[in-house]
């Protein structure tokens, strides 16, 4: 639990406790954590510091935070690699850990994800026409799916 010192806090130990109780709770990202730390106004002589200990300690790993994200996303939310990407990227997550992480993704499943998704958003628009398939082919693009993945479902639903 946070708990301020005087709306500034000064004591490495209680910022160190309190980002440790904010990433016990949920994998977190070196930069949700500074971003935490600025919002409780940890002196920022003390983020690096504090970083390395929560490291250290293994209560934060940009890895498995990377990860974490990536099977969330997918699996809850129903986003493609490319949205999933950008999201990582936007939380500062080096390059790396995202591709390690988007291998995690079965091709398989993620072609079967998708091929769910482009056959809800048809059945919902009505009639397979040109005009429905691109509407739902933009929907799965919008969802992070790539347009050649697409075309080539969309494709196969016409030939079966």
């Amino acid at each position: 639990m946070w708990v301020p010192i005087n709306n500034f806090c000064l004591d490495f130990d209680l910022s160190y406790k309190n980002a440790a109780n904010y990433c016990a709770s949920q994998d977190r990202c070196i930069s949700e954590v500074k971003s935490k730390l600025q919002s409780w106004s940890v002196d920022k002589s003390f983020f690096n510091k504090i970083i390395s200990k929560l490291t250290d300690e293994g209560f934060m790993d940009e890895e498995r935070f990377a990860t974490s994200y990536v099977s969330g996303k997918f699996r809850i939310n129903g986003w493609g690699k490319r949205k999933i990407f950008v999201g990582l990227r936007s939380k500062s997550v080096p390059f790396e850990l995202i591709d390690k992480a988007l291998l995690t993704i079965d091709d398989d499943e993620y072609a079967l994800v998708l091929d769910t998704l482009l056959n809800k958003k048809l059945k919902l628009l009505g009639d397979d026409t040109l005009q429905n398939k691109q509407k739902a082919a933009y929907f799965a693009t919008s969802r992070g799916f790539e347009p050649e993945l697409i075309s080539k479902i969309l494709g196969e639903m016409g030939n079966s």
